[in-house]
């Protein structure tokens, strides 16, 4: 750990610590739990497996753990030795203070408020140990006090009316005797058992409502708040310099509203009451992530049967993305500034995630979840054969859409996450065309090259040479090549590549020997069409998105051969949406065989 400071700060509690005069101003100190007498503790352990070889060995090591294991702090120093340091000296630097997870922050019996009283209970000791030097808190304890004798002497008066013929009725068995005392019932409210008690309430206009009709959510936060401020006691007793709050899973019963506004509000609320303490907080929530700024998170994840801890603070990209419009204009995207925004405002349940998939179009997220389903039922059938494959709709999946112009500024974050990632995008195939001026004649560049510009285009066969794709993604990423031609005919291993894998369309009759050519979709629309002719035909009554268009259609292969047309007639008429709804009420289609490819990577 490393401890920075200045000429400003206290120097009293750190001044043990301190081996040089360090021109960085800052103390390193190094924690080490384990085995100091090594060697002793295995002879140890040897004997006692000796003895009882029946046991395994954890059980035995766990036996001689106490023993052996301790926890050494010591200053790190590269040229001095130093001695090691006292737990008594941290807990002068250092002040902590532990909020566990809330999960049954009341349960509607008697002891619901049992962990509240006891915040309670332990503010008002602080309070009461002090008071001798705060005259204004002495004045109210002894109010306090003053009214629960009074209130004792009431109730002792109302007891022993409420029960005299109850008491007096023991005489028939000669009990009390003539020699004993007589019977009476006393109160015995103190300030300790009152707190064992006390509950909140709410006020609602008129009435007071018990604290567990205004839901478990605000309780949690009240318990996190209430903690939080009598800790401020504990910083002020022990005065320490360096004070940390751990809250374990604060969204356990809060809506994610209240989630927000919690991380929102914390560091406003520490200001506000003086408490100067760095607050760490252990989260499953998206909610929680996307109101932390990306520099605050560190993301655990687990490889290799290894803890692994990722600073977000750390993760850097070696330059921006330089996005090329033409030979002569191009542009600079912060990259690093775009992903922070978008993981943390827009998307970041990618975090809690096990696996990824991208998807660059709305359809695509709309029918994914079919899509899965579809994929799901021809696992089940590889599981059956024992294909090492698992389901997908069993496996935590984060679904995400992302416009396919920023797709590959995903490329860093999703290799330093190390999350297995589908990427399904559209191979968005396009000619370049000479740029004309008014005139019709073609505008050249100061070389005299001619000007280009690309336009969407059907891929075919007799200009498969002269096509391209404008994705990014395909040209900078997976596979890297920006030619129609190789990118349709792309081996699996260049398509999927270690935790990263991107699925696109395909040629159609490379899945059919009897055919050679080209039939390629060139988005998602276009291939659903391509692999779904005859579906087509027989539902367009159901289609209403494309009906007009395809209403003249009397066999599938003019579907077929049309397929461009129709994808255009969605793209022009904004159908893309209505599209992939028809879809969602009809069932028997084929998932386009490209993400179907993708999707059984996934899996695996």
């Amino acid at each position: 750990m490393t401890v920075e400071y200045t000429d400003q700060d206290n120097w009293s509690n750190i001044k043990p610590l301190l081996t040089t005069l360090d021109e960085s101003n800052s103390l390193k100190i190094s924690f080490k739990y384990g085995l100091e007498q090594i060697n002793i503790f295995f002879e140890h352990l040897q004997k006692e497996y000796v003895k009882n070889s029946q046991k395994d060995i954890i059980s035995h090591i766990k036996g001689l753990y106490n023993k052996y294991f301790n926890l050494s702090i010591k200053p790190v120093s590269d040229d001095v030795e130093v001695e090691k340091i006292s737990p008594t000296d941290i807990n002068k630097i250092f002040g902590t203070c532990f909020i566990a997870a809330q999960r049954e922050v009341d349960d509607g019996n008697s002891r619901s408020n049992s962990k509240l009283s006891s915040v309670f209970q332990k503010e008002y000791k602080n309070r009461s140990d002090k008071s001798s030097s705060n005259k204004q808190t002495e004045i109210e304890i002894e109010s306090l006090n003053e009214e629960i004798y009074k209130a004792n002497e009431g109730i002792d008066i109302k007891l022993g009316s409420f029960f005299e013929d109850f008491i007096r009725s023991y005489s028939t068995f000669g009990y009390p005797s003539l020699d004993d005392t007589t019977l009476t019932l006393k109160s015995n409210v103190t300030v300790s058992n009152l707190f064992t008690g006390i509950k909140l309430f709410y006020k609602d206009n008129e009435h007071l409502l018990p604290e567990k009709y205004n839901g478990l959510g605000y309780s949690n936060l009240i318990y996190i708040i209430s903690e939080i401020l009598s800790f401020k006691s504990t910083i002020k007793d022990n005065g320490t310099d360096l004070n940390l709050i751990f809250i374990e899973e604060p969204e356990a019963h809060m809506h994610p509203q209240l989630q927000s506004v919690l991380v929102q509000r914390i560091n406003v609320f520490l200001n506000q009451n003086e408490i100067n303490a760095q607050v760490i907080i252990t989260t499953h929530s998206s909610h929680i992530v996307s109101n932390s700024s990306f520099d605050s998170i560190r993301y655990f994840c687990r490889f290799n049967k290894q803890l692994i801890v990722k600073d977000m603070k750390k993760f850097t990209i070696t330059e921006n993305t330089t996005v090329q419009d033409d030979q002569e204009n191009s542009y600079d995207i912060d990259t690093l500034k775009f992903l922070k925004r978008y993981i943390t405002l827009v998307k970041c349940d990618m975090f809690f995630a096990d696996k990824i998939i991208m998807v660059e179009g709305l359809c695509e997220r709309l029918l994914m979840p079919l899509f899965i389903k579809e994929v799901d039922n021809e696992i089940a059938l590889l599981q059956r054969k024992k294909v090492p494959i698992k389901i997908l709709e069993e496996q935590y999946i984060s679904l995400i859409e992302v416009s396919g112009a920023y797709m590959h500024k995903f490329k860093e974050f999703l290799e330093f996450l190390g999350v297995k990632t589908l990427i399904i995008t559209d191979i968005d195939c396009c000619k370049l065309n000479e740029k004309l001026d008014v005139n019709d004649i073609p505008i050249k560049y100061k070389n005299g090259e001619i000007k280009k510009y690309p336009s969407k285009y059907e891929i075919k066969s007799d200009e498969i040479n002269e096509l391209i794709t404008t994705n990014p993604t395909l040209i900078n990423w997976i596979p890297q090549t920006r030619l129609i031609k190789e990118l349709i005919g792309m081996p699996n291993e260049k398509k999927f590549q270690k935790n990263v894998g991107v699925a696109y369309q395909t040629n159609y009759y490379a899945q059919d020997e009897h055919n050679i050519g080209i039939k390629c979709g060139r988005t998602f629309e276009e291939a659903f069409l391509i692999e779904n002719t005859k579906y087509i035909l027989e539902n367009k009554g159901e289609l209403s998105s494309i009906y007009n268009k395809i209403k003249k259609y009397t066999n599938d292969n003019e579907i077929f051969d049309n397929s461009y047309s129709i994808y255009e007639y969605i793209d022009k008429y904004d159908k893309k949406s209505n599209f992939a709804f028809d879809l969602m009420y009809l069932k028997g289609w084929q998932v386009p065989s490209y993400i179907k490819e993708g999707l059984l990577w996934l899996a695996k």
